[in-house]
């Protein structure tokens, strides 16, 4: 079992704080390793809803529809039908790293604790149809 798969292990579903030294290359392929889909959002790019959105769409890769608006986003995000699913069954999942999403959090806490919900609201969606989905906040070291 990878380190990673530990940690997806132990968090669940949902969205969880974690800190961790590994280098997002590192993560990239212990969640390939084990059959998860990683994207990474770029906290430092997002510092304000509009740019958080855009991250968001770039990270995930949002068809040319996205509407960036929060409904928007929950509506890709409960979708990510472009993106290669994981094996149903397989215990794989779709994994986000929010990497340093602080500067985010400090500059627009509203907004910030709407992404939240709309990535919680997500794996709650994702459990219904027995896909892991799970966000993992790592914080400014």
């Amino acid at each position: 079992m990878t380190a990673l798969a530990h940690v997806l292990g132990e968090a669940g579903p949902g969205v969880h704080v974690w800190h961790s030294q590994r280098t997002l290359s590192r993560i990239r392929a212990e969640a390939e390793e084990i059959g998860w889909r990683c994207v990474v959002v770029d906290g430092p790019a997002a510092t304000d809803k509009a740019s958080f959105l855009d991250e968001c769409e770039r990270a995930y890769r949002f068809p040319d529809y996205f509407g960036h608006n929060w409904d928007a986003l929950a509506d890709c995000l409960f979708d990510l039908s472009w993106l290669p699913p994981p094996e149903v069954g397989t215990g794989a999942g779709i994994l986000t790293v929010f990497e340093h999403g602080d500067a985010f959090a400090r500059a627009d806490l509203d907004a910030y604790d709407m992404a939240l919900e709309i990535w919680q609201e997500a794996a709650e969606a994702w459990r219904r149809i027995g896909v892991p989905f799970t966000v993992l906040l790592r914080p400014e070291a």
